[in-house]
């Protein structure tokens, strides 16, 4: 169950809004229960090929401080182009506390705290879950079917990995991921 704001909500509904059914009032709050049918893409890929992905976001600007981030990042969920680990976009959620990084404070607002990023600078896909981070892998393969983070080779999306890691945030079991190394987020 999930608090969301009237435009949280619409955000969420998108284009299904066939797919939404309202249970009625809770009792005892102001809001509506709905369930929603939600069935997760990551709209967001849309190259075949990494270097001509790639190219998109060459000479973007991250849209909080208007510059090009020395690691720049990509949320698959949404599409919205992020500065990683700089101080820049560093904020105080609440005005005390403290300071996160923008992708840190994007998981919270665009995946209620778990949220998917492509680190564009290497191919590599990383987790942000409650507070924790996890390099996931890359989407991106060379010949060989194998990940090459220096991009050197030419690199070609791996459909099999691409359904994997959908299936993974649309059914959220990245908890039950063996292979994955979770890390407390010190500043990301």
């Amino acid at each position: 169950i999930w608090q969301l704001s009237e435009a949280g909500l619409e955000r969420l509904l998108g284009e299904s809004r066939g797919e939404v059914v309202e249970l009625g009032p809770v009792p005892g709050h102001s809001g509506r229960l709905v369930c929603v049918a939600y069935r997760l893409t990551l709209p967001v890929i849309t190259g075949r090929i990494y270097q001509k992905f790639y190219t998109q976001f060459v000479h973007a600007r991250c849209t909080v401080c208007r510059t090009a981030p020395p690691i720049p990042t990509l949320c698959l969920l949404c599409g919205t182009f992020l500065c990683c680990n700089s101080e820049c976009c560093r904020r105080r959620p609440d005005g005390e506390g403290h300071a996160l990084g923008e992708v840190t404070m994007h998981a919270q607002a665009c995946g209620f705290g778990t949220c998917v990023f492509l680190q564009l600078s290497n191919s590599l896909v990383h987790i942000v879950a409650d507070g924790f981070i996890a390099c996931w892998g890359s989407l991106y393969l060379d010949g060989h079917g194998e990940e090459e983070y220096n991009l050197a080779r030419p690199l070609h999306i791996s459909e099999a990995r691409l359904q994997q890691l959908t299936q993974s945030v649309r059914e959220v079991t990245f908890d039950f991921e063996s292979r994955l190394k979770w890390k407390k987020v010190i500043f990301v």
